[in-house]
């Protein structure tokens, strides 16, 4: 009961913090002028991936002991599984349930270019595992890191709709119609102390759950890290996907999904002697497998459709199943 009490607490702070932090960076759009583009998968993505990533960053960087060392991998891996499995679902399956126009209204260009430099990107992490070399392991992080680089140009500097101009109302100063910059730079620093805080609690907590349950620290942080901590990201995409701005939505977890993919893993290949085993091996083919799905039905029907992002459901599905006759067995 302590430990359950312990995961809750430490997800409450870590909703409240990434709300907080997605607010803000919401107003850094407006405020400056960005395109939806830019705002749904770069800065609303930077802002919904933020505390996965501290997950990883306090595991890895900060703890460094053998059980931390495999939440924090779990934690790199079960963000791009977890929101190419299930958060695709989540997209494809709000939009069957409109009443009209069940097509999602994405730009076709942009959802290709994301999904395949996320295919790449995560292919190439994976690659390097298979190398004992540290220097191996460098050079790799270095190139996802430039790939994110690239999907960050091709955003900033893609031409579309502005962003909205007017956000929900800044969380520290909800009754001013506009916030000032350095109010908005405030929140941004104060959620991501927050972030910090919560990050380095859920990962103890993890850490005690997996002894309770006598489950793989690995395992655990695959499935339970991601659930909570991806929360912003599904609220995010049934929000725009109900305002119909699906362009924001599917954008959010292309973006979220590069983010994770480029500096999680970057981080895990530096800090870590990246040396997988096929727990992490399966639930990462199937993430790839769903954006290959993904890539392979728009091109086929030239726009994006339900069909293209449902079939994640079933990898989701799948590896439950997988691990649950692992476990018996």
């Amino acid at each position: 009961m302590l430990i359950a009490l312990q995961l809750l607490g430490a997800l409450a702070l870590v909703v409240i913090a990434s709300d907080a932090f997605t607010n803000a960076v919401e107003w850094v759009g407006a405020l400056f002028g960005l395109t939806r583009s830019a705002v749904g998968a770069v800065v609303a993505a930077i802002g919904s991936s933020l505390p996965e990533t501290m997950v990883a960053i306090v595991a890895l960087l900060f703890l460094r002991d053998a059980q931390s060392q495999a939440i924090g991998i779990g934690a790199v891996l079960g963000a791009p599984f977890m929101l190419s499995t299930l958060v695709f679902f989540l997209i494809g399956m709000t939009a069957l349930m409109r009443r009209s126009n069940r097509n999602i209204h994405a730009p076709r260009a942009d959802t290709l270019f994301g999904a395949a430099l996320f295919v790449l990107t995560f292919a190439l992490a994976l690659a390097a595992s298979f190398e004992r070399q540290r220097s191996v392991h460098i050079v790799a992080a270095v190139f996802v890191l430039l790939s994110y680089l690239l999907y960050l140009v091709y955003h900033l500097r893609n031409k579309g709709p502005e962003a909205d101009e007017h956000p929900p109302p800044l969380r520290i100063t909800p009754r001013t119609h506009v916030p000032r910059k350095r109010a908005v730079m405030l929140q941004l620093l104060l959620a991501l102390g927050l972030t910090v805080i919560a990050s380095r609690w859920f990962v103890s907590s993890i850490a005690q759950a997996s002894d309770a349950l006598r489950l793989s620290p690995f395992l655990v942080a695959l499935f339970l890290a991601p659930i909570a901590t991806e929360l912003p990201d599904a609220s995010n995409v049934v929000l725009w996907m109900r305002r119909r701005q699906d362009e924001l939505a599917l954008g959010n977890v292309l973006g979220a999904m590069m983010f994770q993919t480029s500096i999680a893993c970057a981080i895990g290949m530096v800090a870590t002697p990246w040396q997988l085993g096929p727990s992490a091996y399966i639930p990462s083919a199937l993430a790839l497998l769903s954006a290959l799905t993904l890539i392979a039905v728009v091109l086929l029907r030239r726009r994006v459709v339900p069909a293209a992002l449902l079939s994640g459901g079933l990898f989701y599905l799948g590896y439950l199943v997988y691990a649950a006759m692992t476990r018996s067995s």
